[in-house]
């Protein structure tokens, strides 16, 4: 899969050939052609057909969680829980859809697995008077993942999320110090091959907006050509 350093450099070639000064910051690219994946990615995950891109998914293994009193819990519809997992940890920021979560799947190490459910789903669930009592399910909110009903202390969990470094960071399961400290060039740039020409493209007309904007701050007075022969 192209790295974010491969996503920059063929940005800034495509910048070279096309003006007069190609230097614009690394990072500035980056962020921009992250927010553009990203908004694409939302657009398309509702369709179910993302998850066999390769390099989409991001794992996040022993993600841990800890028990809260289920009557403290900002949630509602969770207060009444006989159990509460909360995780330990913020999960790295992920990619929603209009069906809510871009998590694709929580299982416990034990294969035990879970389906995302919004509270009020939740609450007309628990009045239902034939329920199965070994289903399972998640809910996330402010970054934080809950398991209503489950004592599970870790799970494993998929995600769609652009933070690779971050995933790294939360799992207790990483292997060295080095491992989690790696290269921001050398992640993986989370996006569909088939959206990968169009992300550049969208990256670099945001980047000549930003270039052309800069140019009348600086020189406010001045008309198109003039602006032209003195950046030249």
């Amino acid at each position: 899969m192209r790295t974010n350093g491969d996503f920059v450099s063929r940005v800034i070639g495509n910048l070279k050939s096309n003006t007069k000064d190609g230097r614009v910051s690394k990072r500035l690219i980056l962020s921009v052609g992250r927010d553009k994946a990203k908004f694409l990615i939302s657009q398309k995950l509702d369709e179910m057909t993302l998850f066999r891109e390769e390099g989409i998914i991001t794992s996040i293994d022993c993600f841990e969680m800890c028990r809260v009193e289920s009557k403290e819990c900002s949630i509602f519809e969770f207060k009444m829980c006989d159990d509460l997992m909360k995780s330990t940890k913020e999960l790295p920021e992920g990619i929603f859809g209009k069906n809510g979560s871009g998590i694709m799947s929580v299982t416990s190490v034990d294969g035990e697995t879970y389906d995302y459910i919004q509270p009020a789903n939740f609450r007309r669930l628990k009045k239902r008077k034939y329920i199965k009592k070994d289903k399972r399910y998640f809910y996330t909110e402010d970054r934080h993942l809950y398991l209503p009903n489950s004592t599970n202390e870790l799970v494993d969990i998929k995600m769609i999320t652009l933070d690779k470094q971050g995933a790294k960071e939360v799992s207790s399961c990483s292997s060295s110090v080095s491992e989690q400290c790696s290269n921001v060039w050398d992640e993986d740039f989370v996006c569909p091959d088939r959206f990968y020409d169009l992300v550049v493209r969208d990256t670099l007309s945001e980047l000549a907006n930003i270039w052309r904007t800069s140019q009348k701050d600086e020189n406010p007075d001045l008309n198109e050509n003039s602006k032209t022969r003195d950046v030249q």
